[in-house]
């Protein structure tokens, strides 16, 4: 009991050193490639995005949550999600990660599309025409586990694509740099990451986040993580917690809340998510529900295979 507890206590230490003073928000900066902030992998975002600790992540994707995670993936893997987000908004990503070169290589394609855009040149209910908004982002990664005893670093290096139609196409280059780490805590591990480091993409920086976390196997299906989020550029911070729990080796629960999530001004139950997964040898299902309170409810499908 004393063990857990001092667990849960390095838990809520890594958060706090973390998040800066005055909490969850202090003003709204203006960045590009927001899209880049959505989060892929739907294990990860029914758990409220609390997952840059989270060490048994064996999939592609693991590396867009904390590069140096991606050193757990094991075996050859394939990924893909799809998200169903606002009214005509869908995002798409395709991974693989196989071990290679001493560790763990990774590339995916995150992709986010907005279509029927109405424009008007007057002031009319009838649209007279419609464009569509594309976003990308390519993605190639390396991990590399015990660096040092229990220390596994990873990078990620981004090609990041925004085109509106016609009018215009922007471009950026990027990278994210991270850690996961088993602490001497017995199943306690931290994680940290810096995410969109780059140029500006248009007339806009990239959405810059502080990612910091930790992830707790209180018994062998159950796991409870937290992490801090922090956006310098748009000086916004939350805080994330989720839990996971395996009702059988075939199934899990997932539920999570974004504690910061208010500050948008969304109302319903904005902040929360949930959802399952599904484990059938080496082919897994993940299905998120994550709704955004007054903007609506999304949905997020991930699937995988191993081998």
């Amino acid at each position: 009991m004393i063990r857990k507890s001092y667990a849960a206590l390095v838990l809520a230490g890594v958060i706090s050193a973390i998040l800066p003073g005055g909490a969850m928000a202090d003003g709204v900066g203006s960045t590009g490639a927001q899209f880049l902030e959505i989060g892929i992998g739907a294990r990860a975002l029914a758990m409220g995005g609390a997952f840059s600790a989270v060490a048994d992540n064996n999939d592609a994707n693991s590396a867009l949550w904390n590069p140096g995670s991606l050193a757990q993936v094991r075996e050859r893997s394939v990924t893909t999600s799809y998200s169903s987000l606002f009214l005509d908004e869908n995002q798409g990503y395709l991974g693989y990660a196989q071990q290679m070169l001493g560790g763990t290589v990774a590339l995916g394609v995150d992709y986010l599309g907005v279509s029927n855009i109405e424009t008007r040149t007057s002031d009319t209910e009838t649209p007279d025409s419609t464009i569509s908004n594309g976003n990308m982002a390519v993605v190639a990664s390396y991990a590399r586990p015990d660096v040092m005893k229990g220390l596994s670093l990873g990078v990620n290096v981004k090609y990041i694509r925004e085109t509106l139609d016609s009018y215009f196409t922007y471009n950026a280059a990027a990278a994210d740099v991270g850690a996961l780490y088993q602490t001497p805590i017995d199943k306690l591990t931290a994680g940290f990451s810096v995410q969109n480091l780059g140029t500006k993409i248009g007339p806009d920086p990239l959405p810059m986040l502080v990612k910091t976390g930790a992830a707790y196997k209180v018994s062998s299906p159950f796991t409870l993580a937290m992490d801090g989020d922090w956006y310098p550029v748009d000086q916004r911070a939350f805080l994330d917690v989720g839990a996971e729990v395996w009702l059988h080796p075939s199934l899990a629960l997932r539920g999570g809340y974004k504690f910061g999530q208010a500050q948008d001004e969304l109302g319903g139950a904005a902040g929360l998510s949930g959802g399952a997964g599904l484990k059938f040898g080496r082919f897994t299902l993940d299905y998120a529900f994550v709704p955004f309170g007054d903007m609506g409810n999304t949905q997020r499908m991930t699937m995988g295979y191993s081998f």
